[in-house]
């Protein structure tokens, strides 16, 4: 985060390169910015499409370069500090495997932003080490209520191929701004995702996303991310109709 003011100057007001900012109030006391690197030359493409900008640059003044230079000499040992916890933390975590079998170790960097990455690791892990019919995906801090998840796929006959079960979100408008941020998709809402505690997918659909999980482009989220992979196949979906089921915390 950042606290503090900024200050537009151009010494040729006619130089002081600006679009569309018509709706933009100057002085409002706050708000959110996204800094754009330009090539030379040109303006990124947003600015074409209607998004309000205006063209600079920056200079940063170190405030405390005391403060700054002592961060920069304890570096060294605070990073030799954090190798150390992660190989504690790695040991632990290859204990719970060993003991419990019940962690998959995949080669991403555990951050939100990759957790579509995470995710088609885990389908490839699949493919390769499991045999199934179906596969529910959920997440770790939810409790499944595994007898009423069958009886509903006997039910309603829930087992046959490129078949997608779960609570799905219809024209999702896509965030330019905030928290789920999304510049990788151009549209201005997203395909139908499953979003709650988890969704059911039929083998044939993992066997696609691991045969290309190198291939598949991934954004912001995990949710939306599943959406738009599954608009190139058009899986057939089934919406959930018991509340509880695949909506909450409980499933």
């Amino acid at each position: 985060s950042f606290e503090g003011t900024i200050v537009w100057e151009s010494q040729d007001l006619h130089g002081l390169v600006s679009r569309n900012l018509h709706r933009v109030t100057v002085n409002d006391g706050g708000g959110v910015l996204r800094v754009l690197a330009a090539g030379e030359g040109a303006l990124p493409h947003e600015f074409m499409e209607g998004v309000e900008g205006v063209a600079g640059g920056f200079i940063y003044t170190v405030q405390e370069g005391d403060a700054l230079l002592r961060s920069l000499y304890s570096r060294p040992q605070r990073l030799a500090d954090h190798i150390q916890d992660l190989q504690v933390e790695d040991a632990l975590l290859q204990e719970e495997s060993s003991v419990h079998d019940d962690i998959v170790f995949v080669d991403v960097v555990d951050t939100y932003r990759n957790v579509p990455a995470k995710l088609l690791n885990f389908y490839r892990w699949t493919v390769e080490s499991t045999s199934f019919d179906l596969l529910l995906k959920t997440d770790d801090d939810c409790y499944i209520d595994l007898e009423a998840v069958f009886n509903r796929i006997a039910q309603k006959n829930l087992d046959g191929p490129n078949f997608w079960w779960g609570n799905f979100r219809l024209n999702w408008a896509v965030d330019r701004t905030g928290k789920w941020q999304e510049l990788e998709y151009p549209s201005p809402a997203y395909p139908a995702f499953a979003c709650g505690s988890g969704y059911v997918i039929s083998k044939d659909i993992v066997d696609w996303l691991a045969g290309n999980s190198r291939r598949l482009k991934t954004y912001q989220g995990e949710d939306v991310s599943m959406g738009i992979w599954m608009a190139a196949i058009g899986p057939k979906r089934h919406q959930v109709s018991r509340s509880g089921m695949l909506t909450s915390g409980l499933l």
